[in-house]
């Protein structure tokens, strides 16, 4: 009998389909065409949510999700999922854009061709059963300036394919430094440059608020008269009231869209125009991009919701499924440092900083902090905390979290140190994992010891004096609770000194109150990790 049910929507090609069936947990519920009273009704029985660009996974459908762990977009964009919503209900969001990136970089190809050669118009005169040689004079490519904007994995391939047909590239991306060395030999530019000194101009971004409008009336101005502007990435990055105007005047050559900033559109105004050509958004409509990008999501769908594996998440940093078992042993010290400390610390969390050092550095530590935000909230909000919405959670509630990586520590091989401030104590607690991968509490507050957190413990703090040990048997012998261990740290003799004694059974707040009763006890708590 089927664990999960995963909901498919908008065509999803059945190769995906099958990968989800093959599970024999997981139960794909298919619906090419469903309306959104239907969707609505059905959204709160599944796990698992996979769409293409048509369906708006908007907030009230997320809120209506009751079960909903992860949202799989088969594709790049993500414009039609709520990220904010899903994130604060804990919901992965994920996308499959490798699948594309073949296609959607050879039909900017195809559209950079047709818009130099001017093909579309040139059939659709013959389809008119005229033959005008004379009025359809091209350019060649070889030779001209390609201004590439964004550099991600479409955005290189294109600069790849288009500096082989011996075109002089140049790239922008404000994530690239622009004194990375490419192995490509690609000259990176800022901006400006690409408008001032392309002949053809593609963009290969995301739609945000940054990129929104990014080719309008101002930008345009700043081109090359006679400049040819593509865009297979998103529509809305290109303004197309100001295309239009800049088509009518001759400032732009010519334009070539697979992407609209409504769709579909069969009505706007560049449709008019001889100098436009467009695509109905077919940038990733292959035989091969469909199956590839329903075969990827669909997997990392049931890697997920099987083994806990994130793969191209949007909402949450990157872990493979071949990654969590090398994690697994220091996710395991973070969750219990991190609920340990929690546990010891009074009054509410204002700052949380952890510091990583050793060989943990070498891992995503994004997730490692993730999961001891996580940790340190649960007990305070008990539930609706997970590994997505944990920073999230924090930042709602003011809680400033820092994150360091240090040199290597003398006396171990890594090292994780959370420090937790409230608005009445701060404590300090550091753990790492030896070969035998436990987990151990080493140092809490500058007092060394060596301590598997697990199970019911008892932490204490007092004055290094005789009686002490003696005075906290007689409370657990009149209580008839067993010992099952004793670890101290202590700063110099007769200083203050520290213990946690792990026991059997569970410690009522009568057992805490006698500690705090015998003299020389500074502080008594209860832990359960």
């Amino acid at each position: 009998m089927a664990g999960y049910k995963v909901l498919l929507l908008d065509g999803i090609d059945p190769a995906g389909i099958d990968i989800i069936g093959a599970t024999n947990v997981i139960e794909p519920i298919v619906h090419d065409k469903i309306s959104r009273d239907q969707l609505l009704d059905i959204i709160g029985d599944v796990d698992g949510l996979i769409v293409r660009s048509a369906t708006a996974v908007d907030r009230e459908l997320i809120q209506n999700a009751k079960r909903l762990r992860v949202i799989g977009r088969a594709g790049v964009g993500v414009d039609n999922v709520d990220l904010d919503a899903a994130t604060e209900r804990g919901v992965l969001v994920m996308n499959s854009p490798g699948g594309s990136t073949t296609t959607t970089a050879e039909h900017t190809v195809a559209m950079l061709f047709a818009l130099a050669r001017n093909i579309p118009q040139a059939y659709k005169t013959l389809q008119n059963h005229k033959w005008e040689k004379n009025k359809f004079k091209g350019i060649e490519l070889a030779g001209k300036t390609f201004g590439v904007i964004g550099l991600g994995r479409i955005g290189s391939e294109v600069a790849r394919k288009c500096q082989a047909m011996a075109m002089n590239v140049i790239a922008y991306d404000p994530y690239i430094n622009p004194d990375a060395h490419l192995s490509s030999g690609l000259k990176l530019v800022d901006l400006q440059r690409i408008f001032q000194q392309a002949d053809f101009i593609t963009v290969h971004v995301p739609l945000s608020e940054n990129t929104r409008n990014l080719i309008n009336k101002r930008t345009i101005a700043q081109m090359k008269d006679g400049v040819r502007i593509l865009n297979c990435a998103r529509g809305g990055i290109v303004n197309e009231s100001d295309l239009y105007d800049a088509l009518k005047s001759g400032k732009v050559a010519g334009a070539a869209l697979d992407v609209f900033e409504t769709e579909p559109n069969t009505e706007s105004p560049l449709l008019e125009l001889e100098n436009f050509i467009a695509t109905p958004h077919l940038g990733a409509s292959t035989v091969e991009a469909q199956r590839k990008v329903s075969e990827d999501i669909c997997r990392q769908v049931c890697d997920y919701l099987l083994e806990n594996a994130v793969e191209g998440a949007l909402n949450f940093p990157r872990l493979e499924a071949g990654q969590v078992q090398r994690y697994q042993h220091f996710e395991n010290l973070a969750t219990r440092l991190a609920g340990f400390i929690a546990q010891i610390c009074d009054g509410r969390m204002q700052t949380v900083s952890i510091h990583y050092s050793g060989e943990v550095c070498d891992m995503n530590l994004n997730y490692l902090t993730s999961t001891i935000v996580r940790s340190l909230l649960v007990p305070v909000l008990r539930e609706g905390i997970n590994l997505i919405n944990a920073m999230h959670v924090a930042k709602l509630r003011g809680i400033k979290v820092q994150e360091t990586r240090l040199p290597a520590p003398e006396n171990f091989t890594n090292l994780i140190v959370i420090e937790l401030k409230t608005d009445v104590e701060s404590h300090r607690v550091s753990g790492t994992v030896f070969t035998d991968k436990l987990p151990r509490i080493v140092n809490v507050d500058g007092y060394p010891l060596e301590v598997v957190p697990h199970g019911h413990m008892i932490f204490f703090t007092n004055n290094d004096k005789p009686g002490v040990i003696g005075g906290i048997g007689n409370v657990l012998g009149r209580c008839n609770v067993n010992i099952a261990g004793m670890h101290l740290g202590r700063e110099q003799e007769g200083g203050r000194a520290l213990a946690l004694l792990l026991v059997d059974n569970p410690v009522s707040n009568d057992v805490i109150e006698q500690f705090r009763q015998i003299p020389n006890i500074l502080s008594a708590k209860v832990v359960h990790v």
